[in-house]
């Protein structure tokens, strides 16, 4: 599923969703060059055969709470273009 969308720009610079937080953390970049990543995840990925209930980035999800295990989250807009699906935005 997708987790986040909208102009590349937009979400290089102002990630919302924690799956990009930490995708876009461990991307190796030249001005930071021998650092380690300053997001590092805990856990093993979810079986794309069998995800868990609910947001299936929760397991690994450092700022996951109740709701993230039973509901998927609707899409909430952030910008013109910009949405993210995680129940940290959704209203």
């Amino acid at each position: 599923r997708i987790v986040e969308q909208g102009p590349s720009e937009a979400v290089r610079r102002r990630p919302k969703h924690p799956y990009t937080q930490a995708l876009l953390a461990a991307a190796p970049r030249l001005d930071r060059a021998g650092e380690r990543p300053v997001l590092a995840l805990s856990g093993d990925s979810p079986s794309p055969l069998h995800p868990p209930g609910g947001c299936h980035f929760h397991p690994r999800c450092p700022q996951a709470m109740a709701i993230c295990r039973t509901r998927y989250p609707d899409s909430a807009r952030i910008d013109a273009g910009h949405s993210v699906c995680c129940h940290l935005y959704v209203a």
